[in-house]
């Protein structure tokens, strides 16, 4: 498939990217995100852009980590739930 050019605004200055077709909202929406992030940590006083893009960063691998934590521990209850039934239900079966 092929990618699409299109420009995106993130602190002031446009960013031109290829995405894929289907990926294109998302990019747009992450950037429209970004912009309002950095508008909220501006005017918490963080009035250098590089300082409050840090902290965006920041934000976004501390939001990541817990989602990835929280699948992990989803993935492990269902692991745990699915071992439980196969362990009542394999006896049913194989008598």
């Amino acid at each position: 498939m092929e990618e699409l050019p299109i420009r995106v605004k993130i602190a002031d200055r446009i960013y031109k990217l290829y995405v894929e077709p289907e990926a294109e909202a998302v990019v747009r929406e992450a950037a429209k995100l970004i912009q309002e992030e950095l508008k909220q940590y501006r005017e918490k006083g963080f009035a250098e852009t590089q300082e409050a893009l840090a902290m965006i960063a920041f934000d976004c691998l501390v939001t990541k980590l817990r989602g990835e934590r929280q699948m992990q521990r989803l993935q492990q209850m269902v692991f745990d739930k699915i071992t439980q039934l196969d362990q009542v239900v394999t006896p049913v079966i194989t008598t």
